[in-house]
């Protein structure tokens, strides 16, 4: 019974190490964020337009490899949503740096005053990069 015991801990140990080590591993790896959103009045272009400038606001915080912003491009492929306005995707270099960049004031500032006034729907992706 005691043997058992101890190879049971043992196994344990082992998965729970492995998991730990794979969660540290993934939580260095890069991660795109993907932001669809829909405006109060779609289509509408000033509306877009000032979007697109407040987003664009957010491009030199720390921790960011790439940041892209822009429109909805229409399609007839029935695989493709185009029911959004304006998309951003934003790849961090890792969680960590995701995670300061949605906590960093001038985020939630431009988030509050500039982009939610303009917005009726918002949809996000997180993926971490292979």
């Amino acid at each position: 019974m005691k043997k058992t015991l101890v190879l049971v801990q043992i196994i344990l140990l082992g998965f729970f190490s492995g998991f730990s080590m794979s969660v540290s591993a993934e939580e260095n790896k890069k991660i795109t964020h993907v932001v669809m959103v829909w405006l109060k009045q779609p289509g509408n272009e000033a509306d877009r337009t000032a979007f697109i400038n407040a987003s664009e606001e957010l491009n030199k915080l720390p921790g960011i490899i790439s940041r892209h912003v822009g429109v909805v491009k229409a399609s007839d492929r029935s695989i493709v949503d185009d029911t959004f306005d304006v998309a951003v995707t934003v790849t961090m270099k890792n969680k960590t740096a995701l995670d300061a960049y949605l906590n960093h004031p001038k985020h939630k500032k431009i988030l509050k005053e500039k982009i939610k006034p303009l917005t009726n729907r918002v949809v996000a992706y997180d993926f971490v990069s292979q």
